[in-house]
């Protein structure tokens, strides 16, 4: 990110209008580039005015990266409506064009403005597309978006996993570039990440690094993540004076700004730090309009989750009714704040705290999902205020989950009593008999023959005719891209567009060859081989049957997401913490 003075600003603006009378859209450009070029959390929406003037004159890969940055501005001002039709031009461009690094920034914008609660799919889908592409440029930027991208929606699905994968990305990616801005972002998500374990020894080191880094890269969001991390600190101490200093804060902020989910986490700090009053008087300025009436946007959750635990601590009845039929289609998600800064807590347990005040009796599935998602997530502060809070009751009874042919060409999939109708993909007959042999190692090969009739096939794999590509052609190949990489931005500076569009087309040709060539990790992949035909059609059947089951049961796709491995090898290991009871049926053939 560039860093700008005011006086910086005021020179792009001189020169935006300079290039303006020359007719020259290329300066035009990068003045407005300039000018967009510091978004500092809160700050007053400025930019959009220049992009757009400066994108109705562009054509081509400039118009694309304008309509980006058009993309970014409206979705951090909360307008994600109108990012979407930005976003999405450039990525089409950026598709078209074959241009990576602006395909790259393409599908930042896209999952900036697919942030809702709704779109948790999409967003899955487009950091890992996001995370592929980074893995083939060298730009620190690109790189550092993708695995906080991909970090957040690991956090949002409780994919542990994944959270700690994203972790050791960033801290190479610190340690790599030396960049103190990337080392800024990889100390404050590795601050969240203490705090969701309890490490706070951990995560007061953390807050330092933050400090110090951000201030040497001079990043204007430094006090933004410091305040996050502090304020977290002091929840889990207990610490209610430093409770309200940063409820003071975020009411200061929140109110200069107009910003509804800060003014929501000042509220609950206020009732953490004993002013229930306080904290009441917030909450009747966030809920203003009604619960329902919160934008489905990046901060959407955390607001609602946040306004219905702190109407829930006051005793206000209808916003803890609100807040809880608003939250609950979407249980068995981590709310989390922004770009994973900070980790809130489980959908079920906003919803376990509504019980109370609305004279409910306790219902068991908020308990035991909550503990579950904690236990996954090995949240020991949560858990314990969870088994404080609930007499340290114990996870629910064992659920039961049908998953069984119904009828030609059927299936019921769901809690027992309550399953949905979906039509027949082959991927659910491949669940079914893993679910049917909990434990057991399938290959491929076998899982395929038993599905498609042909139990009695033998299940060796015959041989391969070697790798698809040798290591030396590999390493060629990928020394030939590196080169190409740099002739594409010697071409793109030298506007030298017949050589730029001939070594895309090479670089693309390279690439694909490679994708085919190689498996996971990129090691080389073995050509003709029944076992690896068998590998690609199970693993793209089992997908496309989850995102099937995600449509309508999100938390059931998830658990078999947890728990089903595909690959050469497949097999189903149930989760212990998650206990269920597969109703499956007979599988007709």
């Amino acid at each position: 990110m560039v860093v700008m003075t005011g006086e910086d600003r005021d020179g792009a603006l001189r020169a935006f209008e300079r290039a303006r009378a020359a007719g020259d859209v290329e300066a035009m450009a990068t003045a407005a580039f300039m000018i967009a070029a510091v978004r500092p959390f809160g700050a007053p929406l400025l930019a959009p005015g220049y992009l757009h003037e400066a994108y109705l004159s562009a054509s081509g890969a400039t118009a694309a990266r304008l309509a980006v940055e058009l993309a970014r501005c409206w979705a951090y001002a909360g307008e994600p409506a109108r990012a979407a039709p930005f976003a999405d031009e450039a990525l089409a461009v950026a598709e078209r064009m074959a241009d990576p690094v602006l395909e790259a920034a393409a599908l930042d914008a896209e999952l900036l403005v697919h942030w809702g609660p709704d779109d948790l799919s999409t967003r899955i889908r487009t950091s890992s597309r996001l995370e592929g592409l980074a893995g083939r440029l060298t730009d620190p930027q690109t790189r550092l978006s993708a695995a906080l991208w991909r970090l957040t929606t690991a956090l949002e699905s409780l994919d542990v996993v994944t959270v700690r994968r994203q972790l050791r990305v960033l801290d190479a990616l610190a340690e790599e570039s030396g960049s103190p801005r990337v080392q800024m972002f990889a100390a404050s998500r590795r601050g969240m990440y203490a705090l969701v374990v309890g490490d706070l020894d951990t995560a007061a080191t953390q807050v330092t690094k933050v400090r110090r880094c951000g201030e040497a890269a001079s990043e204007p969001d430094t006090e933004a993540l410091v305040h996050v991390l502090t304020s977290g600190l002091a929840r889990q101490k207990g610490d209610r004076a430093a409770l309200a200093a940063e409820a003071a804060d975020f009411e200061a902020f929140g109110t200069a700004h107009g910003i509804r989910s800060v003014l929501a986490e000042a509220a609950l700090f206020w009732l953490e730090a004993g002013e229930a009053d306080r904290a009441g008087a917030l909450l009747d300025q966030v809920v203003a309009g009604g619960l329902d009436a919160v934008t489905r946007d990046v901060d959407w959750a955390l607001t609602v989750a946040t306004a219905t635990e702190v109407a829930a601590g006051v005793g206000n009845r209808e916003v803890a009714e609100a807040g809880r039929g608003l939250l609950e289609p979407y249980a068995g998600r981590g709310v989390v704040n922004a770009g994973g800064v900070a980790f809130v807590g489980v959908v079920e347990d906003y919803l376990r705290i509504t019980d109370a005040v609305l004279g409910r009796e306790r219902d068991p599935r908020w308990t035991a999902g909550a503990a579950t998602g904690y236990r996954r997530l090995g949240a020991r502060w949560w858990l314990e205020r969870l088994q404080s809070s609930t007499g340290g009751a114990r996870p629910g009874p064992v659920s039961r989950v049908v998953l069984a042919p119904s009828g030609d060409d059927l299936w019921l999939v769901g809690a027992e009593g309550r399953a949905s109708t979906l039509r027949a993909v082959k991927g659910f007959r491949y669940l079914h008999l893993l679910l049917s042999r909990p434990g057991a190692e399938l290959s491929a090969l076998e899982l395929s023959a038993a599905v498609n009739g042909n139990a009695a096939r033998p299940t060796v794999a015959q041989s391969d005719l070697g790798p698809a590509l040798d290591r030396r052609a590999l390493s060629e190949y990928r020394r030939r891209i590196a080169e190409l990489d740099e002739e594409l931005e010697q071409t793109r500076a030298w506007a030298d567009h017949g050589r730029s569009e001939r070594a895309v087309a090479e670089r693309d040709l390279l690439l694909a060859e490679i994708a085919a060539a190689t498996g996971l990790g990129g090691r080389p992949r073995p050509a003709g081989a029944d076992a690896e035909r068998a590998r690609m059609a199970v693993q793209k059947a089992v997908t496309a049957a989850l995102q099937r089951i995600e449509q309508l049961e999100p938390s059931i796709a998830r658990l078999l997401r947890d728990t089903i491995r595909t690959g050469a090898t497949c097999s189903y290991h149930p989760d212990p913490d998650r206990p269920v009871t597969w109703v499956l049926g007979p599988l007709r053939p």
